[in-house]
């Protein structure tokens, strides 16, 4: 009978042992899993700040990138936005061909809808303008960006906040 005892002791511990051996290692399933989760979650949110910041990676030509950050500045009073085109269209009408007129300016429109906050080009575009624009080129970009800031009784005070941030960065 000692025995007996003896042997529903050990089983018994055997499955208490068993059970806690099994929590832990759920416990670490849950640990990883969350672990997991929170790594695939910054993954995401690194890979649709690319996916964000691609339209804008991809342009390299000074004009596209003037013509995208108007499109920006307009895009801060959407109820104006077809008179915003307009001026855009008439500061641009020299420098950009007539027949690619509306092509650009369509394309431009679609980039810029895709930017969250309107400084980001001055900010990327700086050194493309800098590099590929002389002083009185650099000059039209600030009047003509004032211009569309003007659009709708005058800039708001995002609009005026990326202006100063332009003429900082460019004609300081």
């Amino acid at each position: 009978m000692p025995f007996l005892g003896l042997l529903a002791t050990i089983v018994v511990g055997a499955a208490i042992w068993y059970w806690r051996l099994k929590m832990i290692r759920e416990a670490g399933s849950e640990v990883i899993d969350s672990v997991e989760r929170m790594r695939g979650a910054y993954k995401r949110k690194q890979f649709r700040k690319k996916v964000e910041e691609a339209p804008l990676a991809s342009i390299e030509d000074p004009v596209i990138a003037a013509v995208t950050f108007y499109f920006c500045l307009a895009n801060e009073k959407p109820a104006h936005k077809d008179e915003a085109t307009a001026v855009i269209r008439d500061g641009m009408r020299e420098i950009v061909p007539a027949h690619d007129m509306e092509e650009v300016l369509v394309m431009c429109d679609w980039i810029a809808r895709n930017v969250i906050n309107a400084d980001d080009p001055v900010q990327r575009f700086q050194k493309l303008w800098r590099s590929h624009l002389n002083q009185s080129e650099l000059h039209q970009l600030v009047s003509i960006a004032g211009a569309v800031c003007e659009v709708g009784g005058g800039p708001d005070e995002e609009q005026e906040r990326v202006l100063r941030v332009l003429h900082r960065k460019l004609l300081n």
